[in-house]
Parts: C-alpha cells; sequence; structure tokens
C-alpha cells in the first residue's frame, strides 16, 4: 500500500502534516521515521536498565539483611533488646527499685523509682512479643502481644490480691480498660491521623470487638443492679459474690470461645484492609487529587508526533507517525508507582531474634516486672497518705498508664505506618483481655484464695465503663477514622481523670465496702 500522493494538492494544504487520531490499529513499520525508532529504542534501553537496578538493589537488600541471634549470642540478644528505643535508658532504674525495698527506702521513692523502672521492662516485653509474632504469625501474635503486654496487670492484681488490696485490683483493671481505649487509642487515632488524611479498618472486626466490650459492661451492670435491691447487707453481700463468681466461670468461656473463633473458625474476619483501599484513604486531599489528575492524563489519547517519513520518492513528503500508546499500562503505571511509594515508606520488619531468644528474653523480663510490680503495689498505701491522694486515683490512673507502656507504644508506632488493622486489635484487644480474662480470672483466683474479690463495682465506676464503651463503639464502627476522633479519647480520658483525682479519699469503687 502507498502513500497519496500530494502533487495535486494546494501547497499551503500539502505543506500541513497529516496526524492519524486512531488508536485502535497499530501502524506499520514501515511508517516508523527515525525520531520514532530512536524514542523507542531509548524507551526500551530505559526499561532494562531500571530493572538491572531493581535486581542489585534487591540482591544487595539479601545480603546486608540482619540474622536473628539466637541463645549462643546473648550478648547480641542483649544489645538488640536494649538499643532498640532509647527510652531504656531508664534500666538503670532496675537494679536501684529492687534494692529500694530492702534498703528501707521511704514509700514515695519506692513508688516513683519502680514506677519509671516498669516503663522500660514493659517497652522490651513488648519488643519480644513482636519478634515472637513475626515467627508465628499476625494473628497469634498479636494475642501473645496482648497476652504478655498485659503481665504487669496480672501481676499487680494477683500481688495485690493476695495483701488483701481488693480495691486497687478492682481500680487497676477497670482503669487498664479505660486506659487502652481512651489514652491508647486515642493517641493511635489522633497521630496516626496527623500523618494520614484518613485510617480505614476491618468493620467486622470492629463491631466484633464492640460486641464484646458491651458483653463486658453487661457482667459488670447486673452486680450494680442487683446491690441496687432493697434488701439486707449479709444477703447482697452473699449474693454479689455468688454472681459474681457464676458471671466469671460464663465471661472465661465467652474469652476461649472468641479466641477460637478469631484464630480458626473466623480468621478471615480480623483480616487487614488491602494495602491499596488504605492508600487511598491516607491520601490527603491535595495529593488525592493530584493523582486523580496523574491518572486522568495518562488515559487522553494517542500522542502523535510528526517526523519526515524516509521514502524511495525524490518528493519531499511530510507525513506524521502516530506513536501507539498503551493507556491501561499508563494507567496501571501511575497505580504501581503510587503503591510502590507507599510501601517503600513503610519499614519492613525483620526477625532479630530467634523463637528461643525471645521466649527466654519475655520469661526474664516478665520476673523482673514482677519484682519491681511487688514493691510498687507495697508502696501504695504510703503514697496515699503522704500525697493525699485517693487509692481510686492511683489504681485508676497511675498503675494502668505503666502496665499499658508496651501496648501504648507498640500501637501508636504501627497506627503512624496505616497498619490501623493492627493498633486496633493491640488497643482494643487488650482491653477486651481484660474485661473477659484478668478480672473474671482474678475473681476466680479470691474466691479460691478467700478473698472476697467480685465483679461489682460502685454506680460511679461503672457509669464510666458504659459510656467509655458506648462512645469508643460509636467511633469504631464505621471501620474509618481521623485525628478528630482520636482528640476526643484522649479529652474524655483527661476528664475521667480529673474525676479520679478528686474523688473522695474515703469512698471505696469496689466491692470491698460490701
Amino acid at each position: 500500500m502507498s502513500l497519496p500522493s500530494t502533487a495535486n494538492l494546494p501547497f499551503n494544504e500539502a505543506a500541513i502534516p497529516r496526524t492519524s487520531t486512531t488508536t485502535s490499529r497499530r501502524p506499520s513499520s514501515k511508517y516508523w521515521g527515525p525520531r520514532a525508532a530512536t524514542y523507542a529504542s531509548q524507551a526500551a534501553r530505559q526499561s532494562l536498565e531500571h530493572r538491572a537496578s531493581d535486581q542489585e538493589a534487591n540482591i544487595d537488600h539479601a545480603e546486608h539483611k540482619m540474622k536473628p541471634a539466637g541463645l549462643k549470642q546473648p550478648w547480641l540478644v542483649i544489645r538488640r533488646s536494649i538499643l532498640n528505643s532509647w527510652i531504656n535508658v531508664l534500666l538503670l532504674l532496675v537494679p536501684v527499685g529492687i534494692a529500694s525495698h530492702p534498703a528501707k527506702f521511704p514509700d514515695v521513692a519506692i513508688f516513683i523509682i519502680n514506677f519509671f523502672a516498669i516503663v522500660p521492662l514493659a517497652k522490651i516485653l513488648g519488643y519480644a512479643t513482636e519478634q515472637l509474632a513475626l515467627h508465628l504469625g499476625d494473628a497469634l501474635g498479636g494475642l501473645l502481644n496482648a497476652t504478655f503486654g498485659n503481665a504487669v496487670e496480672l501481676l499487680v492484681g494477683i500481688l495485690a490480691l493476695v495483701k488483701g488490696e481488693i480495691e486497687i485490683v478492682q481500680t487497676s483493671l477497670v482503669g487498664s480498660v479505660l486506659s487502652n481505649l481512651l489514652l491508647v487509642g486515642g493517641c493511635c487515632f489522633f497521630f496516626g491521623g496527623i500523618k494520614n488524611n484518613e485510617q480505614v479498618f476491618s468493620s467486622h472486626a470492629a463491631q466484633s470487638y464492640g460486641s464484646l466490650l458491651a458483653m463486658a459492661i453487661l457482667a459488670t451492670l447486673l452486680p450494680a443492679a442487683y446491690n441496687s435491691l432493697n434488701a439486707k447487707d449479709a444477703v447482697l453481700k452473699s449474693g454479689t459474690l455468688t454472681l459474681s463468681h457464676v458471671t466469671a466461670i460464663f465471661l472465661l468461656v465467652i474469652y476461649i470461645a472468641y479466641l477460637f473463633f478469631q484464630l480458626k473458625t473466623h480468621s478471615n474476619l480480623f483480616s487487614a484492609v488491602p494495602l491499596q483501599e488504605r492508600m487511598e484513604a491516607a491520601q490527603k486531599p491535595a495529593k488525592k487529587q493530584q493523582t486523580a489528575e496523574n491518572t486522568g492524563a495518562a488515559g487522553e489519547g494517542t500522542t502523535t508526533v510528526a517526523t519526515p517519513e524516509v521514502s524511495g520518492s525524490s518528493t519531499d513528503e511530510i507525513d506524521a507517525v502516530a506513536l501507539p500508546i498503551d493507556q491501561d499500562a499508563e494507567v496501571k503505571e501511575v497505580e504501581t508507582t503510587a503503591v510502590d511509594a507507599v510501601e517503600e515508606e513503610e519499614e519492613e520488619e525483620e526477625v532479630e531474634l530467634t523463637i528461643w531468644a525471645a521466649m527466654i528474653l519475655l520469661a526474664i523480663v516478665t520476673g523482673l516486672t514482677g519484682v519491681c510490680a511487688e514493691f510498687l503495689v507495697s508502696s501504695i498505701d504510703g503514697l496515699t497518705e503522704k500525697w493525699n491522694l485517693s487509692p481510686s486515683f492511683v489504681g485508676m490512673i497511675l498503675l494502668p498508664i505503666v502496665g499499658n507502656a508496651a501496648e501504648h507504644v507498640t500501637a501508636v508506632t504501627v497506627a503512624i505506618r496505616n497498619k490501623m488493622d493492627l493498633a486496633l486489635g493491640v488497643a482494643v484487644g487488650s482491653s477486651i483481655q481484660i474485661a473477659l480474662f484478668v478480672l473474671p480470672f482474678l475473681c476466680i483466683l479470691g474466691w479460691i484464695i478467700g478473698q472476697p474479690m467480685t465483679i461489682y463495682f460502685s454506680p460511679f465506676t461503672t457509669v464510666v465503663l458504659f459510656v467509655t464503651v458506648l462512645l469508643v463503639n460509636y467511633i469504631i464502627g464505621d471501620g474509618r477514622t481521623n485525628w478528630l476522633e482520636g482528640l476526643m479519647l484522649l479529652m474524655a480520658y483527661v476528664i475521667i481523670g480529673v474525676a479520679y483525682f478528686l474523688y473522695p479519699k474515703d469512698m471505696d469503687t469496689s466491692s470491698s465496702s460490701l
């Protein structure tokens, strides 16, 4: 097929290059001019160079990847455990805190030293559980993170329960639930929302969390309603103990069923939201508009370049060579580039410890935390008398802040990385474990050792719990969150803290007054 001659055309029309606007048919190779051939050659060469550089980078990364430290490298395990955070400088207070009680330090000094000594121990506890999670998977790893993260509350609760400090036990457990839901959850939503425009998470998991929290509130409302009956104190006390023991057993059954539901039968409901959806929600409005403009510009049509055709004719004929543009490939390239940019921002989690090194580290740190927690509990009475604080404020605000240090650091870190499913699992999952496992477990333990530990709380504490769970359910129900919702949770925690700071010292918030 030959091109039509331009000899019979007027001069001004023949001089105008004819451009092809059809993209359905690729022009024959004989119409490709020198510029088009050069363009295609350069594009192919750049693509090959880009792929080669990516392969070299992957090889270099694999060669320099950190090897896990095992039991045969104890100093490397200690170095990686201590140097992973600046807050571990407070480990210097651990031997001082352990020696403070035998050295007969004042109660205030013992409390303050052990208070800050537990913070780095909780951080290392969270680090060890994260390393263990990398070996065992996200689902089981998240459960272990919440379990060992609540080890401080469990140890403090057992030690205080043995000593008969029932008010400290109950207020510290309720305080842990409030701290995880309002303080830890609020910080996750707030700081994550500052970096990301909006964050999404699994709405199915959020609804399951809300239902379990509502069940926990039901377990606390019934004893409070029962004690409002017009009956003799002896009858109410005996009935409250029995009701609490029966309720505790069923709460443990629900928690075991929840674990089976989460890890076995319906694990897909707790899967993380896909990266592409999280990326789109996290984009700032200006960046989202720019991405949309780039994507639209990539599919506008065919780009044409006028090039002189080289032919055997002596006549200088000019024709336009249409460079074929694959629109789908261009759009796909823009989307792939955006996804790669998000993935590069997320730090790759490397396995730094072997599974046995992580487990032994957990055991050692848990033991040190237990010793510091015991001295911390023993100094509470002296602290409340010296500073004129109510035991409710100490148990509801101060102790949970220390106990939730591991969850706090872990949850906020992953929330800033736009991994809100994991952050929500740590913050809300920890509260669920406290309400459905630790609290009923300690109630049954008190039943065994003869301590009147119940699930009955004062009307004030019960109302605080109810409103907190209601607020959290409203916020997480839609599967999306932002910094404003995080700020609301933080302000709610501050208001509750002020209320317990002003709580009368001679009033009891627990069942020990029955």
